[in-house]
């Protein structure tokens, strides 16, 4: 690998024209970004990926094997514009997954490839570029693996968290979860590990709000039912950038059809505490948001049971056909079902009692066992002794209130978190297990033979 100060020529070829069987390329471009796979067991490989952006506003992802990556990485800085030249096009194999960029191809560095750079007034390159998907559009990318995709938005929320879960594989990670809306539809987003934290860090400095996000190479991915965006590897974040995407996301902030949203922006304050009997008579203006209350649990109520099996693999609920468990959705027998819990309470405070569904992670955390640890303590006559013992206690509980608690009166409402005691402090620090899929776990883009 070698490096020089100047270029003597402006004749360059684009990202645009590469073609498998020729060598001598030479692209200008600039890094937009550059990661690490990880090993299965966390760690990093010697070999790093690039995604670059050239003159003619085309992109392509860059393999840098680690043969030569310790050669080569210190040559290079993020945001920076080079010469690169003498490098290997590449088709993708099929079974490649989480690709940057919407192509069939990659280029690949060896050690006759040369990098110049080159001076930001000798070529005229982009700061950024995205190939940004409509929100309403990402169902279709949900089920897929292959690629990877932008998308920009508004953030809902007020204020956004850092919390700690654990996975379901048992290790700790960071997680920072908020929503993107295009003033149409709302996506959810679950950031992980350190770029969850770096956002954390982020979101400490003087920002406009309400933010407007860009998420680079993103993956999309379904569960429950519902489409939400998770990083690996690749995936970057921009915040209020200095793109024309993100000033005309500002202007539409304006029209009318972010004017639901304008209302959401502004209730999405902290939860307030409310009563009972105030939760009960809640208006049209509360649907979807979050309240706090101080209960008491009196008893379990019965339901047709109070767990529930879920597929190991989409977590999806199964049914049990032939003494089996199937799942729908992955057409697929699943022989050891994870179980989770469906806990039906009625809790009270001085003012009137309330019927409330506690769905897994806050059964789980207010009982402090996983429902697969007593679900063979369970009996037609009795309840499970560790689940008899919330009982007669005081908790503080985080309800969304639906659209069916206002318009059609249903009077089961469900709990989003839950802390024993009535003493907390604001922002409850969440504590949950997670079952998504811990985006973190699959980073190598490609299967090349030289990963290390």
């Amino acid at each position: 690998m070698s490096t020089s100060a100047k270029i003597t020529t402006t004749k360059y070829d684009s990202f645009k024209d590469l073609r498998t069987g020729k060598y001598d390329w030479r692209v200008p471009a600039r890094i937009l970004n550059l990661w690490r796979g990880h090993t299965k067991t966390g760690e990093p490989f010697k070999s790093f990926n690039l995604l670059l952006l050239d003159n003619k506003r085309s992109r392509i992802h860059a393999f840098v094997p680690g043969e030569i990556a310790s050669a080569v990485e210190p040559c290079l800085e993020l945001g920076t514009v080079y010469l690169f030249k003498n490098f290997t096009v590449r088709e993708y194999k099929k079974e490649d997954r989480f690709r940057c960029i919407h192509k069939t191809i990659q280029i690949v560095f060896s050690r006759d490839t040369k990098i110049q750079e080159l001076d930001e007034t000798q070529v005229l390159i982009d700061k950024a570029a995205f190939d940004f998907y409509d929100i309403g559009d990402l169902k279709q990318l949900s089920q897929q693996t292959t690629y990877l995709t932008d998308v920009i938005g508004v953030v809902e929320e007020i204020e956004l968290y850092l919390n700690n879960v654990r996975n379901r594989l048992g290790y700790m990670q960071t997680q920072m979860k908020f929503h993107l809306t295009d003033g149409r539809q709302s996506v959810k987003v679950t950031l992980w590990d350190e770029l969850a934290e770096l956002l954390d860090v982020t979101l400490k400095e003087d920002l406009e709000y309400p933010l407007i996000i860009i998420i680079g190479c993103g993956r999309v991915t379904e569960w429950q039912n519902k489409v939400q965006i998770s990083n690996v590897a690749a995936t970057t974040f921009y915040i209020n950038y200095a793109h024309h995407s993100v000033t005309q996301m500002r202007k539409m902030l304006k029209q009318p059809e972010f004017a639901e949203y304008q209302k959401s922006f502004n209730r999405r304050s902290p939860p307030q505490l409310y009563t009972v009997e105030e939760i009960k008579n809640l208006g049209n203006d509360s649907i979807e948001t979050e309240v706090l209350c101080k209960v008491r649990i009196e008893q379990l109520t019965k339901e047709e049971t109070w767990w529930y099996a879920v597929c190991t693999s989409c977590y999806n609920v199964v049914k049990k056909i032939d003494k089996a468990y199937n799942c729908l959705k992955c057409c697929r027998d699943v022989p050891h079902p994870q179980i989770w819990y469906k806990l039906l309470i009625l809790a009270s405070d001085e003012t009137g009692t309330i019927d409330i569904l506690l769905g897994n992670l806050p059964s789980q955390k207010c009982i402090g066992k996983k429902a697969q640890a007593i679900v063979n303590e369970d009996t037609e006559e009795c309840w499970p002794d560790s689940l008899k013992s919330i009982e007669k206690k005081d908790y503080t509980m985080k309800l969304v209130i639906k659209l069916e608690n206002i318009k059609h009166k249903s009077p089961i409402y469900s709990a989003k978190d839950i802390i024993e005691g009535h003493n907390f402090e604001y922002p409850i620090k969440q504590y949950e297990e997670s079952y998504a899929e811990a985006s973190g776990s699959t980073y190598h883009l490609d299967s090349m033979s030289e990963t290390n």
